[in-house]
């Protein structure tokens, strides 16, 4: 298993926050996000991949023991060709981890587990729990199978998931044939079941307002590093 941080994006949401770097490089109590994917990481991928693009120049030379894909005319692109970049460099099952997203080390852990479970039949996407409408969302069937991705009421993408050996080279086709689309629509096009995560373990950086609320959350779980990696990132 071989893990892919997708971070090409410019993060325009977040105004002035991302005016030199990506949005993975933000910092959140002296601690960038990308720091924190790879803690929760680690140990459990046999390597990780990140894909950048816009301001990598002003990352690139602080990045050790990790892969590195430069996405040429970012801009022109949306996320699905970063996938699809890093899928025709791996020959192997990915893990995909949006760079705005940190997730504590147990939903990695249970992802995994997931797959494993499937033997590899399905990719799996994590989602968050409760019907939502103001968003992209995944739609799935009575048996968890996904069947729907876009403008539609369904479950909020967490921004994790992982694409199964068995399906890369149609994922790839797929990707290639949607470059500027988000990659998600994947998980619809193949076969793919959900795996809900309790929000408490998962965060999301869109705006300004994120990355305050994310200092408050994060502050709790730095305080007690030296507790069991299974914690929540914060508590309510």
């Amino acid at each position: 298993m071989q893990a892919v941080i997708l971070a090409a994006g410019c993060g325009s949401r977040m105004g002035d926050a991302t005016a030199e770097i990506p949005k993975a490089f933000l910092e959140v109590n002296d601690r960038t996000l990308y720091d924190r994917q790879r803690e929760a990481l680690d140990g459990r991928v046999d390597g990780i991949t990140i894909v950048l693009g816009y301001r990598c120049e002003n990352v690139i030379g602080d990045l050790t023991a990790t892969e590195v894909i430069v996405l040429e005319g970012w801009e022109k692109y949306e996320n699905a060709e970063s996938l699809r970049r890093a899928l025709e460099c791996i020959d192997d099952d990915v893990l995909v981890l949006n760079g705005d997203v940190v997730v504590t080390p147990s939903v990695i852990d249970r992802l995994l587990q997931r797959h494993e479970a499937l033997n590899g039949r399905y990719n799996v996407v994590a989602c968050l729990p409760g019907r939502q409408t103001e968003h992209t969302a995944i739609r799935c069937d009575e048996e968890g199978t996904v069947i729907d991705y876009g403008m539609v009421p369904g479950l909020r993408h967490a921004g994790v998931g992982i694409v199964s050996r068995r399906y890369r080279t149609e994922a790839i086709e797929f990707l290639a044939r949607n470059r500027t689309e988000w990659y998600p629509h994947v998980y619809a096009e193949l076969p793919t079941k959900r795996h809900l995560i309790p929000p408490v373990h998962h965060l999301e950086i869109n705006r300004p307002d994120d990355l305050a609320s994310a200092r408050k959350r994060l502050s709790h779980r730095d305080n007690r590093r030296s507790t069991a990696s299974t914690d929540p990132i914060s508590k309510r």
